[in-house]
């Protein structure tokens, strides 16, 4: 346990990025910038992923914004997040009292020009990120072996069934990432995540993707008494930028470990530069909590300041926070400004692409 407790906080301490220095000015309006009530919106329903990171941070947010504001979660769902980011872009102020958790449909939606979004999503102020991972794996009993080579090519020369909610829900990612591989899967579609995992504990979905949230608790039991094979994870990108394996689960190779191994040269041109956008929005960017466009730096700054600190709490290192934030290392502030840009920059040629993939694959338009 010991142990445990100590690479936890060595994760958090290094992981947590440093916000620039205030100038005088700006140590001058953070002192006078207090908060009686903010708004965190969620857009989507009760309960979910978003909901629990959500109300995880908040109570630790708000112990450590100036005024010890009461932080009201307010969930809007609908449209994939953008019925409840339409509504935070069209009534948040720039004064620090509505932020809201901005979740992977609010970036596919975005990216994709859905006629429904009416936010400028590359405008917003993240001022924290909270990656977290993906595993994709299959059941044992399509004559895998364990070996992730080997299973990706025998999936290759078969029909895998997939089960998920639709090609341009959070999905996505992995869903392109199968294909790349050469793996083409029957696919189910209308489903939710708990309707998916028990179609493929039934034997009737045989390929899956999980975030590794449920790696600890539900995959890894399952490879561990037979049922499945883990085939690849996403991987995570280090403070150098280079993409290395998940911290989460680190004897397994990355998807562009699999991709090169098979393929005998790595993923590169339009198809890397698509699939590194849905990584920094499905894995770097996994949760983002933000204020809106226009945010002065010295709100921004209170609000970045005041998220490292709760970081460094108590209820945030403990073995709750740890459930839902993974062994993975917090944004904060001019970081996770950063993932944003990433997550948010696809030219007009790989936006293409990626429609064009949707079309021929899913008959998506």
């Amino acid at each position: 346990m010991l142990g445990k407790a100590i690479r936890r906080m060595a994760l958090f301490g290094a992981g947590i990025v440093g916000v620039a220095m205030f100038g005088a000015l700006g140590a001058a309006h953070a002192q006078e910038t207090t908060f009686d009530e903010v708004q965190l919106i969620v857009p989507y329903q009760e309960g979910g992923g978003s909901t629990i990171h959500a109300r995880l941070l908040a109570p630790a947010l708000e112990q450590a914004l100036p005024g010890n504001p009461k932080i009201l979660v307010r969930n809007i769902p609908g449209a994939g997040s953008v019925k409840g980011i339409n509504e935070f872009y069209n009534a948040a102020k720039p004064d620090g009292r509505m932020i809201a958790s901005l979740g992977t449909g609010t970036f596919f939606q975005y990216l994709l020009e859905d006629p429904a979004v009416k936010y400028p999503l590359a405008e917003f102020r993240p001022f924290l990120t909270s990656p977290f991972g993906l595993v994709v794996y299959a059941r044992k009993d399509q004559g895998l072996k364990g070996d992730p080579i080997a299973d990706i090519k025998k999936l290759r020369e078969g029909r895998p069934v997939y089960g998920g909610a639709n090609a341009t829900s959070s999905d996505l990612p992995a869903l392109l990432a199968i294909d790349l591989l050469g793996i083409k899967p029957q696919y189910l579609f209308g489903l939710s995540n708990a309707e998916a995992q028990a179609g493929f504990d039934r034997g009737e979905l045989t390929l899956n993707y999980d975030n590794m949230a449920s790696w600890a608790n539900s995959v890894k039991p399952m490879i561990d008494e037979g049922t499945a094979v883990a085939l690849f994870t996403f991987g995570f990108e280090n403070e150098n930028g280079d993409i290395v394996r998940d911290p989460m689960a680190p004897e397994l190779p990355t998807f562009l470990e699999v991709y090169e191994e098979i393929n005998g040269e790595p993923l590169e041109g339009t198809a890397y530069d698509v699939w590194k956008t849905l990584f920094d929005i499905r894995v770097m960017g996994s949760k983002m909590f933000s204020l809106p466009p226009g945010t002065p730096d010295h709100i921004y700054n209170v609000y970045a300041e005041a998220m490292k600190k709760a970081l460094e709490s108590d209820r945030l290192k403990s073995e709750q926070a740890e459930a839902v934030l993974g062994n993975y290392p917090q944004t904060v502030g001019t970081q996770a400004e950063r993932t944003l840009a990433g997550a948010t920059k696809m030219e007009g040629e790989q936006r293409e692409w990626l429609k064009t993939w949707l079309k021929e694959t899913h008959d998506v338009d």
